[in-house]
């Protein structure tokens, strides 16, 4: 199990996090800026990386997986309402503890399903010639993907808890059941390898096609700046970014 890897998972997210509370008035202006940036960055590296090596494995109902995986997190939407995406839909007269239970319950199997992925990292680094079909640069780039993905989701995910939890200790517990998530997700993927033929290519198409609904229908929205122009080149700066670190690694 690579410990290293959940450090990393839990330190962003608690950064994240704490960040948000200090800054909360001006992390809704950042995201502006830093959602369109880190979503091309995502989506950049999905195309570039992650599909390529998906397509080349053995594994030949990896479009399946990835369609499945796009279909779970339109479900997952129904329960975090769209807090993926940078923004919260839901009705004022929904109760707020009711709406704060239906958010973590999809953003944390969101999380927890993503994490597992990550569970593959330890095998790929130190077992090279065995059956699981994961490089050691994919899951190093899928890393870095979750992370960029993470932070976004983690500061509008701590904002909505300082508006609508009165409790500030309840609002930072719930950001560390937030971050255990991912985590778990890596445990349970680091179990299931040695368990499951080819687990790694399933469950990272399955993240995948997840990812691919988040990062697409974000490129098309106007929610986060109303500057297009602005906000195409930040779309295309996000690529050259996912372009610059693909060619790096």
């Amino acid at each position: 199990m690579n410990i290293s890897v959940i450090i990393i998972l839990f330190v962003s997210v608690v950064f994240a996090g704490i960040t948000t509370d200090i800054f909360n008035k001006k992390i809704k202006d950042f995201n502006k800026y830093f959602i369109p940036l880190s979503v091309s960055f995502v989506l950049s590296l999905i195309i570039l990386h992650i599909l390529p090596e998906l397509f080349s494995s053995n594994n030949s109902n990896v479009g399946l997986y990835i369609l499945f995986g796009f279909i779970l997190q339109i479900i997952f939407e129904l329960f975090s309402k769209g807090i993926e995406h940078g923004h919260i839909h839901h009705s004022n007269k929904q109760k707020s503890f009711n709406i704060v239970l239906s958010i973590m319950m999809g953003l944390s199997v969101h999380s927890f399903v993503e994490g597992m992925p990550l569970g593959f990292i330890e095998d790929v680094s130190h077992h090279h010639h065995h059956h699981h079909h994961i490089s050691e640069k994919t899951s190093a780039i899928y890393l870095w993907m979750i992370i960029a993905h993470k932070l976004p989701v983690a500061m509008i995910l701590m904002s909505f808890f300082i508006k609508y939890l009165s409790n500030k200790k309840l609002a930072y517990l719930l950001l560390g059941i937030f971050a255990v998530t991912a985590p778990l997700g890596l445990i349970m993927g680091s179990y299931l390898k040695n368990e499951i033929s080819d687990v790694s290519s399933i469950f990272l198409a399955i993240s995948t096609g997840m990812l691919l609904h988040i990062t697409t229908l974000l490129i098309f929205e106007d929610h986060h700046n109303k500057n297009k122009i602005f906000n195409i080149l930040l779309i295309i700066l996000g690529f050259i970014l996912g372009i610059g670190f693909y060619g790096n690694f």
